[in-house]
């Protein structure tokens, strides 16, 4: 054996020894699933269509042995009805029903797609009792109650896989807790809501109103009949102080997230930033600033050249910077039923093989909410068309500190009379600027409430 083939040889034959695990070695890993709507049909299709590959990487078979459902009488075409109980305590933790002692299906890990905070959040707390790690896509129960959930699993010696509460198919939840685990970061930049920036790119790209991007967004399947959570901002900033625990290691108290939604943008604002060089985008941003943390949800104007500006229709994103690795983007579908499922999926897998000894959780005291800092706005002021209006809001602003670097006015085509004019802030404090807003509306020549956009510099 030549010198070269020496130094080869050991290497291909390990590789060849990691290839594909032996026959023997392939393990049967029990599911029980706590809903069986979109998430959950997706997640039994992904099992079914890929079973041989995953035995195949994994070495494991997947089982699912009991589905919690609402209503047994619906039809779920492709499910096995024989699965389907309406019984949560098949699953988690026997107990008594009546006179009858109602033992549990055997499963290794619970997954729970049910959604909500009850009865998803008792459901969890008893599985993890019972000693069974859990794989949940809930991020409104993670946001509420993960601190203690995390502390519950801690002390059962259990997993919680929680990679599709966020970004649905995007691997940032794995990112943070293992990937930088060697950063510290303290920058965190996305776009966690697909419906709200498929609204805000079309009405960028095609020049549809709200409500009519809203109306295609509802046909395509990507927001509910009642769409409130998505487009007030409440969903996406479930999902940052899910991001924030992780990235900065202390829990997000309720209530730390500024929110808002994208309900007051109209298509004469996307048109103005198209004209300033800017793009519109619902941006969900965390900062640690040491004693406190930075966390808000808005729309914002981006610098066409951003990173994130580009990141289009239902796609999500999230920007993150490390003080080792430097800035890392993170790209992918943001929702729907088969990337969601791949998530889920990934966190079974990870736990099957891994074991389930508890990941870290954030259990230090949490910081307060950082107080506003400078930033440039971009205002419209809906106002009468009258000589001088510009001059007017102008002297508001002036007096209050706030300098104008550029304003302009249009009308309102179809509305005679009405007109928009709108300012460029340069730097000023948002809670100063919320206050001036609040002043400058109650002026004679306003006909509705303005619109202020914090404009985003940085990469």
């Amino acid at each position: 054996m030549t010198t070269e083939n020496a130094l080869i040889e050991p290497i291909v034959l390990g590789a060849e020894r990691r290839k594909k695990p032996s026959p023997g070695a392939r393990k049967t890993v029990r599911l029980g699933l706590l809903g069986c709507g979109t998430v959950g049909r997706g997640l039994l299709e992904l099992i079914e269509r890929n079973r041989a590959l995953i035995e195949e990487r994994a070495g494991i078979s997947l089982e699912v042995t009991k589905i919690l459902v609402r209503d047994l009488s619906k039809e779920r075409p492709g499910v096995d009805r024989s699965l389907l109980t309406d019984r949560p305590e098949e699953i988690v933790a026997g107990s008594l029903r009546g006179a009858t002692f109602v033992a549990p299906a055997p499963c290794d890990i619970v997954v729970e797609l049910l959604g909500g905070i009850e009865p998803a959040r008792s459901l969890v707390a008893r599985a993890i009792a019972d000693g069974k790690s859990v794989v949940t896509a809930n991020k409104a129960l993670l946001a509420l109650a993960g601190a203690e959930i995390f502390r519950a699993a801690a002390r059962s010696g259990v997993r919680i896989g929680f990679e599709a509460s966020v970004c649905a198919g995007i691997p940032i939840i794995r990112a943070l807790e293992s990937g930088l685990v060697g950063n510290r970061v303290d920058t965190l930049c996305g776009i966690l809501n697909g419906t709200s920036n498929f609204i805000l790119t079309r009405m960028t790209e095609l020049g549809e109103s709200f409500e009519a991007a809203l109306e295609e967004a509802r046909r395509r399947g990507f927001a509910e009949a009642d769409p409130s959570l998505d487009v007030d901002g409440h969903d996406a900033a479930q999902k940052l102080a899910i991001l924030s625990e992780l990235a900065f290691g202390v829990p997000i108290a309720p209530g730390s997230v500024k929110v808002e939604g994208i309900r007051q943008i109209e298509p004469e604002d996307v048109r103005a930033a198209k004209e300033l060089g800017f793009v519109l985008k619902p941006i969900a941003f965390a900062r640690d600033l040491g004693d406190a943390l930075e966390l808000r949800v808005e729309p914002t104007l981006l610098p066409i050249d951003h990173t994130l500006a580009h990141v289009r229709f239902e796609d999500n994103a999230v920007l993150v910077k490390g003080d080792a690795a430097g800035e890392l983007i993170f790209r992918g579908k943001g929702a729907g039923s088969l990337p969601t499922a791949s998530a889920v999926l990934s966190d079974i897998v990870d736990i099957a093989r891994n074991g389930s000894a508890p990941l870290r959780y954030a259990d230090a005291p949490p910081k307060p909410a950082a107080p506003d800092g400078h930033a440039r706005f971009y205002i419209r002021f809906p106002v009468i068309d009258v000589p001088g209006v510009i001059g007017r809001i102008a002297t508001a602003l002036g007096s209050r500190g706030i300098s104008i670097s550029h304003a302009s006015a249009t009308l309102v085509p179809g509305k005679p009379g009405h007109g928009n004019v709108k300012v460029l802030a340069h730097d000023c404090r948002a809670s100063v600027l919320a206050e001036t807003i609040d002043a400058v509306s109650r002026l004679p020549v306003l006909t509705g409430k303005p619109v202020a956009i914090r404009i985003l510099e940085t990469s």
